[in-house]
């Protein structure tokens, strides 16, 4: 994203929009003042709704292929830097996987497939249900 390699990046199906932690962009050089103040309300997935900050838009790059993409920022600890959601999945012509952890998508050589790493999405899910254990004592 940008000019930075960002990891632990979740392809969710069920987001409607791209989300971007606050975080990840200040560890960007990204200053508040860059975002554009368009907040919302983001339903988070433990059913809590958060105001975002305001939009971002950055090149992501996929292999080769890369699409100007809008991002909700928000300002929450992340378990993912980056959500990356319905609206760039589209815009890939994306076809992700969540039984076989990939994604694939049309480059102007053929097909692409990325791998999700199980040992990283593991971890993830364990610090989400540890977090919401948290939260409901």
């Amino acid at each position: 994203m940008g000019d930075f390699d960002v990891e632990r990046v979740l392809i969710d199906t069920g987001s409607t929009v791209n989300v971007l932690c606050w975080q990840t962009l200040e560890k960007m050089g990204v200053t508040p003042d860059q975002l554009r103040p368009e907040t919302r309300p983001l339903m988070g997935y433990d059913g809590v709704a958060k105001m975002s900050m305001g939009d971002v838009k950055l090149q992501v790059r996929a292999d080769g292929v890369t699409r100007k993409t809008k991002f909700a920022v928000v300002d929450a600890p992340p378990i993912y830097n980056a959500i990356l959601g319905i609206p760039w999945i589209y815009a890939m012509n994306a076809l992700p996987s969540t039984y076989h952890l990939c994604l694939k998508f049309p480059t102007t050589t053929g097909i692409c497939t990325l791998y999700g790493d199980h040992r990283v999405a593991r971890v993830c899910y364990v610090i989400e249900k540890k977090k919401r254990k948290t939260e409901d004592a």
